[in-house]
Order: C-alpha cells, then structure tokens, then sequence
C-alpha cells in the first residue's frame, strides 16, 4: 500500500469556507449588535442612498413641524392680546354711551374721560408689550411673515399680523367728552362711537384671519406627523436588521463553522498519518 503526499484539497477547501463563513459571521454580529442592516455604503450601496434621502427628507419635515408649532404659538399669543384689545375697545364704546346719558354731571364726564383715556394707553401697551421670542407682534413688524412648513422649497405659509396700535387703529386722538351739556357730549360721542367701531372691525378682520391661519397650520402639523411616521417607517424597513432572520442566519453559520472545523480535522488525519512514520 503506498502513501501519497500531495495538496490536500480538501483541507484548503475547508480552510477557505471557513474563513468566508467568518467573513459573514462577523458581519452578522454587527448588524445584531449596532441594530442596523446598513453600516456601511458597501453593505448595500442602493439602500444607503435611499435611505439617506429618506433620513433627509424626516429632519426637514420634523424641522417644519416645530416651525409650524411655533407659527400656532405666535398665532396663540396674539390672539390673547387681541382679545384684550378688542375688551378694551368694548369698553370704552360702553363709557362713551354712557357718557351721553342725561343723568350725569360734568365732574361724572370728567371721570368717565380719565377712564378711557386709561384705556386708550391699555391698547397701546398691549400693542407693544405683546411678542413672541423677543419680536413685538401688534405693531406690524409681524406683516407678511414667511414661514416654512414643508421639506421641501416654497413650502411656506404666511402670517400676517396688522398694526394694531392706537395710532393705527384710530383711536388715539379721541374727541374729550365734552362736559358741557349733553347735547354737545353726545356730538362727541358719536364721532368717537364711529372711531371705535372702525376699530372693532380691524381686530376682527384680523382675528378672524389669524384664526383661519392657525386652522390651516394644525392641519399642516397633522400632515406631516403623519409623513414623518410612513417615511421613518419606510426608511426602517431599508436600513434596520431583522432580528429574527439575522438570528437565524447566526446559528446556521455556527453550525457550518462547527462542521466546517470537523471537516479540517478529518482531512488532516492523512497527512498526520505519513508524518507520524517519518519520525
């Protein structure tokens, strides 16, 4: 019986599934450990890609759903205000109606214009005093505000908050009731009934706007939560690593490994055989 010596291919053979099965063990552990499919643009070149437009597009919409949130803040804010604008002018409308009743005296008049014009300065406080972040919202430097709702360019929607000071409104150069007789108080007050109603109008115009705004913006806000949650689930799906089947695929390759080492040894045996009788 005669004894050859020549490469052992098998061994090699061996040897090489070995090594790549270690290749994709280790690959394997590392999706398993770092929970993501994709740790490298190599592991898959098209799904990185996509997912990195995708993983875009989730911060700029969650960018443009703080934006939105801050526009309904802004909106929130100055409609508290005008509510108390629109308070104030109420007010000084019911006093001016007073003031031409028949029952009062001048010092009455007198008192009821200290009144208003305590309310007047009210309106002009409430007008600069009202901001957001440090800008002044009622002074008309918050006209034609753009603000971005969307991920992409031009998605935009615009705020615009009027003037609504006293100047602007018209109602800081209220006639003085005049404490006369009532007869000229009431000419007094029917000019200023007039002014203070054209007043009225402009803060519900521009409440009645706002409101439709902050309508619209938590429409927009409902959107793109929902964009957000099918795109992170879509991008899920590309780049994060199923468990169950990298798990699976551990095992299976532990197995090849355990029987690609039985496999080394057997084919070893020969060689080791002719080696041991040269000794």
């Amino acid at each position: 019986m005669s004894l050859n010596v020549n490469t052992n291919m098998v061994s090699l053979l061996a040897v090489q599934g070995m090594s790549n099965n270690n290749k994709s063990l280790s690959k394997t552990f590392q999706r398993l450990i770092s929970g993501a499919r994709i740790n490298n643009a190599g592991d898959d070149p098209s799904g990185m890609s996509v997912s990195t437009r995708l993983a875009s597009r989730i911060r700029g919409s969650n960018a443009a759903i703080r934006n939105a949130q801050d526009a309904v803040s802004v909106t929130q804010v100055a409609d508290a205000a005008m509510e108390e604008t629109t308070n104030a002018l109420q007010k000084m409308r019911e006093i001016m109606v007073t003031a031409a009743g028949p029952g009062l005296s001048s010092a009455d008049r007198v008192g009821l214009q200290t009144e208003i014009d305590g309310l007047v300065s009210e309106i002009q406080r409430i007008a600069t005093g009202t901001t957001f972040n440090g800008k002044t919202l009622l002074t008309g430097s918050f006209s034609g505000q753009q603000i971005q709702i969307g991920a992409d360019g031009g998605d935009y929607i615009e705020i615009d908050i009027s003037a609504l000071s006293t100047g602007a409104l018209g109602v800081d150069a209220l006639d003085t009731i005049d404490v006369a007789t009532v007869n000229d108080a009431v000419t007094v007050v029917d000019t200023n009934l007039t002014a203070i109603d054209a007043a009225l109008s402009v803060v519900t115009d521009v409440r009645s706007s706002l409101g439709a705004v902050q309508n619209r913006l938590s429409s927009v806000i409902t959107g793109l939560e929902t964009l957000v949650a099918a795109t992170t689930e879509s991008r899920s799906r590309i780049v994060d690593t199923d468990i169950a089947s990298e798990v699976a695929a551990m095992t299976s390759m532990q197995i090849k490994q355990q029987v690609g080492a039985a496999i080394l040894a057997q084919a070893n045996q020969g060689p080791m055989a002719i080696l041991s009788l040269l000794k």
